[in-house]
């Protein structure tokens, strides 16, 4: 396996984006087009964080398939407006990533060929950008992701976004949290999410609320989903809700792996790659 370690300027962010890029040791000795496995980072991460886990390495030492590690900082992997000049990582990802790698290494630009994962926040960054273009993808790895689960919202659809945040930062044990202790409630990041629209309701119509998005996508386009989470994971009950709605809406392409005893581990995150590539069929 060859490694490379990249800067790209990005005119989308305006900054360079570091990235790893791995290529099968088959490369140099055919200019044949290979899948594309698109990997991204949990949060307080990099782009190298990946390449740092065994199974990482065992997962693409024995596949002619090509891994591209972006590093997203701590963005979600979605759109932040007020944040500098702007920092739109989905457009950053369809419009410069994707066609960079596809026009200077030989990565196919199939959507058959193409597959998007990642764990915890990556693994919610992969819902994002797989749910806004499935049509580019074959296959989601979703591995124990926050899902942006929306129904506690519900009663705050018409207040203005400023109004909840200054209601949630004053009493967050009144909201739920995805991560971390439920008796500290919700946290800041998950607040910055939801205010950094107008209004509550712009957040639950706009591409961050994953969870209204899977249901206005078609079954007969939607990327095969491979969703896992440990049962002691605080992701879980919501990853379960995940699985009916999949149920409910006639998604038959998507698998759901849990394991006992676990929880949010990176391990057990780690191990997700090589079963969701054997599930896809790579």
């Amino acid at each position: 396996m060859q490694i490379l370690n990249l800067r790209l300027h990005s005119r989308v962010l305006f900054q360079c984006v570091d990235l790893v890029i791995t290529l099968p040791d088959s490369v140099t000795r055919s200019a044949d087009k290979r899948r594309v496995l698109y990997l991204l980072h949990g949060a307080g991460c990099d782009q190298r964080t990946w390449l740092q886990s065994r199974e990482f390495t065992h997962a693409m030492e024995h596949r002619e398939l090509i891994a591209v590690l972006p590093s997203a900082q701590n963005s979600d992997y979605t759109d932040w407006p007020d944040f500098g000049r702007g920092y739109d990582f989905p457009r950053f990802f369809f419009e410069e990533l994707m066609p960079f790698v596809t026009s200077v290494f030989p990565a196919s630009d199939k959507a058959a060929d193409t597959y998007l994962a990642g764990q915890s926040m990556g693994g919610y960054g992969a819902a994002l950008l797989g749910l806004m273009h499935p049509e580019r993808f074959a296959g989601l790895g979703i591995y124990s992701a926050s899902l942006r689960e929306s129904a506690f919202l519900q009663p705050y659809r018409g207040r203005p976004s400023a109004d909840f945040r200054a209601d949630a930062l004053a009493r967050p044990q009144a909201f739920p949290t995805e991560y971390g202790p439920p008796q500290l409630g919700i946290k800041r990041k998950e607040i910055n999410v939801i205010a950094k629209y107008a209004a509550v309701d712009d957040f639950l119509r706009s591409k961050d609320c994953m969870w209204n998005r899977l249901g206005e996508v078609s079954p007969s386009i939607l990327p095969h989903l491979y969703v896992s989470c440990g049962e002691q994971d605080l992701f879980y009950p919501a990853t379960q809700r995940l699985q009916a709605r999949c149920r409910a809406l006639g998604i038959a392409s998507a698998h759901f792996e849990y394991q006992p005893n676990t929880g949010h581990d990176e391990q057990f995150m780690n191990a997700q790659l090589e079963k969701s590539l054997v599930w896809f069929g790579i």
